[in-house]
């Protein structure tokens, strides 16, 4: 074999080895103090495209569970709020089997009227003043910008909206109907029409000024005042006529209230084995192995020594050379 002194072929390849397992080392040394297996595009480029796109998904959906719950929340509000709304309508219509009896005075009717009139304005309040984070939840007609209902394209229908999802319109929504209703506002819409009737009858049995339920105006007006009226047999009967319609459509907003929650309740459950499933198959692609990283480190670092210790071995063998000459005598 030749033997040359300017070129030592062995101690280039045991500097080229070394380099490798230096280099090997240097990524097992990344991967286990940071814990992933790609901590660069370099380390592998698909895997992180794909895990990346798995990260938006896991980040979405768990927002979005969040999101949910933030719904149920505000739908219990509302539910809490319809709750007492009921109750008192409840109450009102007991009233109104008291007043509707002939064994009252006037007077007696008139101090039921009052606590009826007291009740129906309560009503209006807990609808206009009822407030999730600061934003109104029933009474968006008067102040729009401050709910937390967006109008449905052109009509004067309004829906509450939660985005539950990770992806653009993954939403549940709630309708409500239009914001024409005083006191249960969007809530009590479906009584509108035949409010107005008992508006109309409750004016002509109980004066000018006396409004029959929580509506409007036939002019489509939003009415201050109004209030249920028992002050006589008649108009305490009309009260009974029309007030089993506003405890019914209340109810079945509750319903509707319910529904959503369970709804979502779902939706959280199944987002959360989704992401769970997601972020497990994440982990496999980007997140390191350590059994496996280990035994390569303590590998390459085995190489990594015996490469030091060949390159020292290598770089002296052109020495050799000496004993030809005599020198190395």
């Amino acid at each position: 074999m030749a033997l040359y002194v300017n070129t030592n072929v062995s101690s280039i390849n045991a500097q080229r080895k070394l380099a490798n397992s230096t280099l090997a080392l240097n990524t097992s040394y990344q991967r286990l103090s940071s814990g992933l297996r790609i901590n660069s595009s370099k380390d592998d480029a698909a895997g992180l495209q794909i895990s990346d796109r798995l990260t938006a998904q896991i980040n979405g959906l768990n927002q979005g569970n969040r999101n949910a719950n933030d719904g149920i929340a505000l739908a219990q509000t509302i539910e809490g709020a319809l709750d007492e709304t009921t109750n008192m309508l409840q109450r009102i219509r007991t009233l109104a089997v008291q007043a509707a009896n002939g064994t009252n005075t006037a007077k007696d009717r008139q101090a039921l009227q009052e606590e009826v009139k007291a009740l129906s304005h309560e009503i209006t309040r807990i609808a206009q003043k009822t407030t999730f984070a600061g934003a109104q939840v029933l009474d968006g007609g008067k102040n729009v910008d401050n709910t937390l209902m967006r109008k449905i394209g052109a009509t004067d229908n309004w829906e509450y909206f939660f985005q539950v999802g990770a992806n653009s319109k993954d939403e549940i929504t709630l309708k409500c109907g239009a914001f024409t209703m005083v006191g249960i506002m969007c809530m009590a819409n479906e009584g509108k029409a035949a409010n107005k009737l008992a508006i109309a009858e409750g004016e002509a049995n109980a004066g000018k000024n006396d409004k029959f339920g929580l509506a409007v105006s036939a002019a489509g007006a939003e009415v201050s005042t109004a209030y249920w009226v028992v002050s006589t047999p008649s108009a305490a009967q009309k009260t009974l006529e029309f007030i089993d319609q506003f405890i019914e459509t209340v109810d079945s907003k509750r319903a509707a209230l319910g529904a959503i929650q369970n709804r979502m309740e779902s939706t959280i459950r199944n987002q959360s084995s989704i992401s769970e499933n997601e972020s497990d198959a994440r982990s496999r692609i980007r997140d390191t192995d350590f059994a496996s990283e280990t035994a390569a480190l303590t590998q390459n670092q085995i190489i990594q020594q015996a490469s030091q210790t060949i390159l020292t071995q290598a770089n002296q063998r052109p020495t050799v050379a000496l004993n030809l000459l005599g020198g190395g005598q």
